[in-house]
């Protein structure tokens, strides 16, 4: 299920929430709905609407949406592409933005409604797919939007809930990714004796046919090599790219290197996996508090020489000042 919330007016988008069961909920004061899945031939009790189909095929199915508020609710009801975050969460494209893939696949027979509180209506809807579809995953997502003015300022508010669509059309299945844009900085601590860290960035692409994921490790070298947990990587959608960002706790004399491999893996019955992806780093990494504990200790080596030194020497200067007052005391010595 798809939850967004949009400001119109400065076109920023909030973060989108994917549920893993029905219904979705949006809520917002007297205003509330849900939306779901119906239970018909195509199933029953699912999340999402999710298809494997051949070329050519026409599927007919229905969403049905609940006023669960207590506030009449004018809603239009649009599908649009679906696609990954740089962030990793899941969204669809904003109303009036023209979809390019399985967006324009679905016809919503009801593109407005007019809900009092308590009130149902079922969304009935069509996915034709055309007879030339390249095989693979489609996503696309059925939205509910509700806009409305902010008493408190001149924006309005779009409020949108949706429900996803995965279109699987048969073929030769090919997973695949890429990493690309992979920069490392290092951030040392005031403790010279406690590790900096390492700060890795990189970006994952979905160069396949189906939906991926996959299982990232981090690993950094140097005095002490460390690596990171095992991170299991958000759905990535075909065609979309995720921006990840990683610490890593390292020691360091000045500099290191390391390692992000990838463990891609497609989504869905078939999929299959992917080759291992690995990317190199390596960085500049000055542990300035340990530079400058090492140049405090040599400081103040090079202060007690010093000071040893002006001692020995005022005591020569001593003794060679008696012997020049006194030749018999000289001639004891």
């Amino acid at each position: 299920m798809i939850r967004h919330v949009r400001l119109l007016a400065v076109a920023a988008a909030l973060a989108l929430a994917l549920s893993a069961s029905p219904p979705a909920h949006a809520e917002d004061g007297g205003i509330a709905w849900s939306v779901q899945t119906g239970d018909n031939a195509n199933g029953t009790g699912r999340a999402n609407f999710a298809y494997t189909v051949d070329p050519g095929a026409v599927v007919s199915d229905t969403m049905i949406v609940v006023n669960t508020g207590t506030e009449p609710l004018p809603l239009s009801v649009y599908a649009a592409d679906a696609f990954t975050t740089a962030s990793g969460e899941i969204d669809v494209l904003a109303d009036g933005t023209p979809s390019q893939d399985a967006g324009t696949w679905v016809s919503v027979e009801r593109t407005g409604l007019d809900l009092a509180p308590g009130q149902s209506a079922e969304i009935p809807f069509t996915l034709t797919v055309p007879a030339d579809a390249r095989p693979g995953d489609h996503s696309a997502g059925i939205v509910t939007s509700l806009t409305s003015r902010d008493a408190a300022s001149s924006l309005s508010v779009e409020r949108r809930l949706g429900t996803r669509i995965t279109v699987r059309v048969a073929g030769d299945l090919v997973p695949a990714a890429s990493i690309t844009a992979v920069t490392a900085r290092y951030e040392g601590s005031w403790n010279p004796f406690e590790s900096g860290r390492v700060v890795v960035q990189y970006a994952l692409q979905n160069t396949g046919n189906t939906r991926l994921t996959g299982v990232e490790a981090l690993t950094v070298d140097g005095i002490a090599p460390a690596a990171a947990a095992r991170t299991q990587l958000p759905e990535i959608l075909t065609g979309s790219t995720i921006e990840v960002t990683r610490e890593i706790p390292a020691f360091s004399l000045g500099w290191l290197g390391g390692r992000v491999a990838i463990e891609p893996e497609g989504v869905g019955l078939g999929a299959g996996v992917v080759a291992p992806l690995v990317a190199e780093y390596g960085v500049v990494a000055p542990p300035w508090s340990l530079y400058a504990l090492i140049v405090a200790v040599i400081g103040g080596v090079v202060v007690l020489v010093i000071v040893a030194r002006r001692r020995a020497a005022g005591r020569r200067s001593t003794t060679d000042t008696a012997e020049a007052r006194d030749p018999e005391v000289a001639q004891a010595i």
